[in-house]
């Protein structure tokens, strides 16, 4: 074990002496910023000189109570707006359906007088043919009206030649309708008295068969073409 280490009186002196250097300076440096903030404080009293604290207190409270207000107008606003843009959503989608609603009735009424006039032109019966009709056509938009065409069941444009001509709707009675249905145009099939049957029997009785889908035109149809002419049958 090593001997301690000692110190003679001068080295022990100057220990001493470097040690109350050290807590002088930091005892120095704590009371000149105590003396700082003695003075900033002092700074701030003078200015309240000749001021009533409580009325401060009601400056205080009453700037809480301005910033409680408006925190809550503006909540009531952002309320307010959300309302707004509700409602309107609302009426915007009612006036959306509204608009859907014509088209659609604006697009039955082309299609019903676009194969009226078809049907008609060839001397067909509209009343017999429509249902049956009405599946082959689309209407499109255009940027100033809307124009029927001719189309298979999914939609696909037909045309009336091989050269790619599209189908019109005369094109459509002359190589669909009537050479599917000649007996419901005057002229094309058999229309003499007693040439179809009616399920309806005689006496005037109207009877009732079933509404025609795409492809269902069948003999129970072609049948009842006099019939359905003369009023004794009707379509449902």
């Amino acid at each position: 074990m090593a001997d301690p280490k000692t110190y003679t009186e001068e080295e022990l002196n100057a220990a001493v002496e470097e040690r109350l250097a050290g807590a002088k300076a930091e005892q120095d440096k704590a009371f000149k910023q105590l003396w700082e903030e003695a003075k900033k404080a002092k700074a701030q009293l003078k200015a309240w000189d000749g001021k009533d604290p409580a009325k401060y207190d009601e400056l205080v409270q009453a700037a809480e109570a301005a910033a409680q207000k408006k925190a809550a107008a503006e909540g009531d606003f952002e309320t307010l707006k959300k309302q707004m843009s509700e409602k309107h959503s609302s009426e915007l989608a009612a006036r959306e359906a509204k608009i859907a609603k014509l088209n659609k009735a604006i697009e039955r009424r082309l299609v019903d007088a676009e194969l009226t006039r078809a049907i008609a032109a060839k001397k067909g019966e509209p009343d017999l043919l429509l249902p049956y009709a009405r599946q082959f056509v689309r209407v499109k938009e255009t940027e100033e009206d809307f124009e029927g065409y001719i189309a298979d069941e999914r939609g696909t444009p037909l045309v009336a030649d091989g050269k790619g001509t599209p189908m019109t709707f005369d094109s459509f009675v002359e190589q669909t309708l009537m050479t599917k249905f000649p007996r419901a145009f005057e002229g094309t099939g058999s229309s003499g008295g007693g040439s179809a049957k009616s399920n309806a029997g005689g006496g005037g009785t109207v009877g009732r068969i079933a509404a025609p889908t795409h492809g269902s035109f069948g003999q129970d149809f072609l049948d009842n073409a006099q019939a359905i002419r003369d009023g004794k049958v009707t379509v449902g």
